[in-house]
């Protein structure tokens, strides 16, 4: 007895010694690269305001999911800059790193702003937050936040890319770099050339004991997603793209759960196209000519297993497509608002008016941001049949609409329920996580 109780004690203060170890590290351009190589499981490390001029890398830094190491800086003040050839921030080979408050300025130049470059580890437990990206636009192959590793379990949350070749590309286009399990969260992405975000189909996993094996979920929830109206010299993008995980083997079960969007405008292609195992629900779709949601075979995957239900369509020619023959389908409870294709099926169980009805449906049907305000007047009923609801009850949130809020009743068209007071649709809106006593709360940024 006594020597178990001696090797507890040494565990008990083994742990406290790496406690307090942590330490609060200042940096500046001078001398970040020195302090960032020295840093150790639970440090932070505050980059004061300033330029820090060719990049930033961390490279083999080893947090801990208790002492997670942070790299911030002071906003807009703290600003990151690449040079030809190195990127603004790169990370290699990284384990539980926080990087937050950061203004990346990629100036135009051909790098990305934050990219977790190919190489066989990759990098987990990542949170990327609260950071501007600017000026990484020269391109389309230009990114925002990038992965070209395995990853997995990394949340970005918070971030505001504007004007990038690409805002998020999540994976490598040859399907071997997966992206798994991840919380893509709050953000903001506008005007880029190519994708707002696409995350890559995925190939049989490679080896790797970093990525989890069981089935598991890459959440993407309360991010405004806008298109220009500029060219796409390598072809024209869908705002938010997810490709299809492996057929068979660690994966295969695995899901994408994508609610509480904003996708706006897209002159030339789908808001969302996705495949594989998809669940899209209370999220609304704003100005497109063609089609709002597109589900179909991609790059050799097919659909599997999709779920569309409690979204608002506004100012759509057509609110989905849906080919490849899912095993579980479920299409019920959407409402559009002024559906231009009125010679499109709808199926029952969802609503669709007439721009007329719209108006006196609705608070606001513009298909404008800062002025449509989806909320209905009174409750618009729809019908979501009981194999369907045993089938979404497995969604994070599917009893919440797209404010957050607990729904009053599931049997109810569109992603907003009736109103409470006027909320235009901003692109500056953020839906705050879960407070700690349940329920969400929302905000404006």
């Amino acid at each position: 007895m006594f020597k178990q109780m001696s090797v507890v004690v040494a565990l008990l203060t083994l742990a406290d010694a790496g406690r307090a170890a942590a330490r609060e590290l200042t940096a500046t351009p001078g001398n970040v690269r020195q302090q960032v190589a020295a840093l150790q499981a639970g440090d932070t490390l505050e980059l004061q305001p300033g330029t820090y001029q060719g990049g930033i890398k961390l490279s083999r830094l080893r947090g801990r999911a208790d002492a997670p190491i942070i790299v911030r800086g002071h906003g807009k003040d703290t600003v990151v800059l690449g040079k030809s050839g190195t990127n603004s921030m790169d990370l290699v080979d990284c384990q539980w790193v926080v990087v937050r408050d950061l203004k990346f300025d990629g100036q135009g130049k051909e790098v990305d702003a934050i990219k977790a470059g190919q190489e066989p580890r990759g990098c987990h437990h990542i949170t990327i937050e609260n950071n501007m990206i600017i000026n990484h636009g020269a391109n389309q192959q230009i990114v925002g936040i990038s992965t070209k590793s395995p990853c997995s379990d990394w949340i970005i949350r918070g971030n505001t890319v504007l004007g990038a070749g690409t805002g998020l590309y999540l994976g490598n286009s040859d399907g071997r770099q997966p992206f798994v399990r991840g919380i893509v969260e709050y953000n903001l992405v506008s005007n880029p050339v190519g994708y707002c975000m696409q995350i890559k189909h995925q190939k049989p996993r490679p080896a790797n004991d970093l990525l989890p094996t069981q089935p598991s979920t890459t959440i993407i929830r309360y991010n405004v997603f806008i298109k220009g109206d500029g060219p796409s010299p390598d072809g024209n993008r869908p705002n938010l793209l997810v490709g299809g995980f492996p057929e068979t083997g660690p994966g295969s079960e695995d899901r994408y759960q994508i609610y509480g969007n904003v996708l706006f405008h897209n002159p030339r292609e789908s808001l969302f196209q996705g495949t594989g195992r998809i669940s899209v629900h209370d999220n609304v779709f704003i100005d497109v000519p063609g089609t709002a949601i597109t589900v179909t075979k991609h790059d050799g995957l097919v659909p599997r297993q999709v779920f569309v239900y409690h979204n608002t369509f506004l100012g759509v020619g057509r609110a989905w497509s849906i080919s490849g023959g899912p095993k579980e389908l479920v299409t019920a409870a959407n409402l559009s608002l002024a559906d231009q294709g009125a010679a499109n099926l709808w199926p029952a169980g969802n609503v669709r008016l007439t721009a007329a009805e719209a108006a006196q449906s609705v608070l606001d049907p513009s298909p404008q941001l800062g002025k449509a305000d989806v909320q209905p007047r009174q409750p618009i009923a729809a019908v979501i049949e009981a194999n369907a609801l045993r089938l979404i009850e497995q969604d994070a949130d599917h009893d919440r609409d797209f404010w957050g809020r607990a729904r009053e009743r599931l049997q109810q068209a569109g992603a907003c329920q009736t109103a409470l007071q006027p909320r235009p649709i901003k692109a500056e809106i953020r839906v705050l996580a879960p407070a700690a006593g349940g329920g969400q709360q929302t905000a404006a940024k």
